[in-house]
This record gives C-alpha cells, sequence and structure tokens, in this order.
C-alpha cells in the first residue's frame, strides 16, 4: 500500500513541476527557440532553467511572456518567495499566478489562503491566460476536486496542459482515462521532456516499471543539472522517478540508493522522504523507517501519509483508553 500510495505522490510531484505556464502557443519560434527553458524546467533542473530564463533573449511578446512565466514557475519550485513577492503586481498574468500560488502553498491563514485562490480563479477566468488555468487547474486538484481539474486543462490545448490532465487522472486512479490522453499528445512533439515524463508516469501506472526505468534515466543523461557536467544522477524528480520504476521492480535496495542521492540534494522533499518510509518498510529497517518518518512529520506535517499513519495511532490509542476504563 505504501509504494502504491508512493506511486501516487510522485504523480503529484510531476504535477507540481508543471506549475505556471503561457498562453495557447501561436508562434512556432516561440516553441523552437524556448524548448530548452522547457525541457530542464519539466525535468526539475529549476536552478538551471531559472539561469536560462534570465539569459534568454525572447524575439516576441509571446516569446517574453513565457519566458516571464517559467522564470515565476522556477521561482516557484526552489522556492524564492522573495522574488514572487515582488511579482504580484507584475504586468505578466503568469507571474501574477505564480504570486497567488506562492500564498497558497505558504501560508497558513486558511483564510488568507481562501482568498488567493478566489483571485488566482478570477484570473484565470478573465485572463484567459495558460499559466493561471494551469496552476488554479492544480489548486482545485490539491482539494480534491478532480473532475473540475480536469475540466480546466481542456482550456488551453497545449502539450503541456494535454499532461497535466494525465497526472490529474493518475492522482485519482483513473489510469485508462490517463491513457487515452497520453495518445492524443502522441505525434506532436514526443520528444520534449514533458510528454517523455507523462509517458513514464502512465508506464508506471500500467505495470510497465523498466521501460518507466529506461525513460528516467535517458533524461538524466540528456539534461544534467549543472551544463558540462557529465552526470547520469539526474534532478531530484528523475532520481525519485527511478527510485519508484524500482521499488515497481522490487529492486528496494536500488530504489534506496537513488533516493538516498536525492536526498543529499533535497533534504527536506517530502516526496524523497515518504519513499524512502516504503523502502524501509518492504525491507524491514525499523530504524531507518523511523528516522525518515520523524523528519517528514517535521517538514511537512500535514502531508498524506503522516495524516493518515497519525490517524491509525490515535485509533489505538482510544482503544487502549477504553481497556483501561
Amino acid at each position: 500500500a505504501q509504494a502504491v500510495f508512493a506511486q501516487i505522490s510522485r504523480g503529484k510531484q510531476a504535477v507540481a513541476s508543471l506549475l505556471g505556464g503561457r498562453r495557447a502557443r501561436a508562434c512556432p519560434m516561440a516553441d523552437d527557440e524556448l524548448q530548452e527553458v522547457r525541457d530542464n524546467f519539466y525535468v526539475g533542473n529549476f536552478q538551471k532553467a531559472l539561469q536560462l530564463c534570465e539569459s534568454t533573449s525572447a524575439s516576441n511578446d509571446v516569446a517574453q511572456s513565457e519566458l516571464d512565466a517559467t522564470l515565476a514557475r522556477c521561482c516557484l519550485a526552489i522556492p524564492l518567495f522573495d522574488r514572487l513577492k515582488a511579482m504580484q503586481n507584475s504586468e505578466c498574468p503568469g507571474q501574477q499566478a505564480a504570486a497567488l500560488m506562492a500564498v497558497i502553498m505558504k501560508s497558513r491563514n486558511e483564510q488568507q489562503k481562501a482568498a488567493a485562490k478566489e483571485k488566482l480563479a478570477t484570473l484565470a477566468s478573465q485572463s484567459h491566460d495558460m499559466s493561471c488555468s494551469m496552476l488554479s487547474a492544480i489548486c482545485l486538484g490539491m482539494d480534491g476536486s478532480y473532475k473540475e481539474a480536469v475540466q480546466q486543462t481542456k482550456a488551453h490545448p497545449t502539450m503541456e496542459m494535454q499532461a497535466l490532465c494525465v497526472f490529474m487522472c493518475l492522482s485519482c486512479n483513473q489510469v485508462a482515462m490517463a491513457e487515452r490522453q497520453l495518445a492524443e499528445m502522441a505525434g506532436n512533439n514526443d520528444d520534449s521532456a514533458v510528454f517523455r515524463l507523462a509517458t513514464a508516469a502512465v508506464k508506471l501506472a500500467t505495470g510497465d516499471p523498466e521501460e518507466a526505468y529506461l525513460t528516467y534515466c535517458d533524461l538524466s543523461t540528456q539534461f544534467p543539472p549543472v551544463e558540462g557536467e557529465d552526470s547520469e544522477t539526474g534532478s531530484v524528480l528523475l532520481q525519485t522517478g527511478k527510485a519508484l520504476a524500482n521499488m515497481q521492480r522490487g529492486m528496494f535496495s536500488e530504489a534506496v540508493e537513488d533516493l538516498t542521492r536525492a536526498l543529499a540534494a533535497a533534504p527536506n522533499d517530502p516526496d524523497v522522504l515518504v519513499n524512502l518510509c516504503s523502502c524501509m518498510t518492504h525491507l524491514g529497517k525499523n530504524d531507518e523507517f523511523q528516522q525518515h518518518y520523524t523528519k517528514l512529520e517535521q517538514v511537512s506535517p500535514t502531508h498524506p501519509f503522516v495524516v493518515k499513519t497519525q490517524s491509525v495511532k490515535d485509533v489505538f490509542a482510544r482503544f487502549k483508553a477504553s481497556l483501561q476504563v
């Protein structure tokens, strides 16, 4: 059960890597000149993508709008909340949307979060901007409103929105629907990182972890986190994807190796920690499980796995108390 939960968790991280967006494409040149930026962002090389955004000169307004939105999405993923705060009054809807998403992710004030969600939904409706629609769909998915989230992705028939739809379907266990959506994506830009990531996620969900593992390995080799670095380890996102594939293949020791490398780069990443918990359970390493679970409780107290585990503890505590009455 924990392995299944870990797979869903990885799907949600892949959704998180799609935070932000751009207007529906109208300029083929924009697709070409920003493909490197886009691919590095989607594979989880957020720092590298940020640097590319800052060093790239867009040739037209459409490309510039996408570039500005992608930069904001990088700040959201790293995260760089101070920079996002400065984007609240940006002229770019994508940057405004990212700033609102930062409030939704960071604030502990439920009223403030609810107000930010409402503003984001309004911005998506009024601007017709893809980044706003994407973030609005993600918010709906985070709240469990998957049907509405999938409908929101239909507003912009771009590769990224189609991929988001795939991950939404997987998050609510609608594998057949995810396969149909992936089939619709095929043939447009099959070499793009976002299509290959969506394909790998569907392969995991349909019982083909070998193919998924190879895809994650290929992406790790093609997109090293640091330019010029001869490394096949890949980003935290790709390392965790490789670990999930190994877990499905029953290769838990190899999965731990993947996750250990990811943990070194991102010691507070909830997806890395929850998957380590799953591996340690399967390997029977209770001390290591408790170490990673304690850290997960600290960095993400509202994580679904933590909430579920604590609810079970509460049930046993109440049962024990009833015996003592």
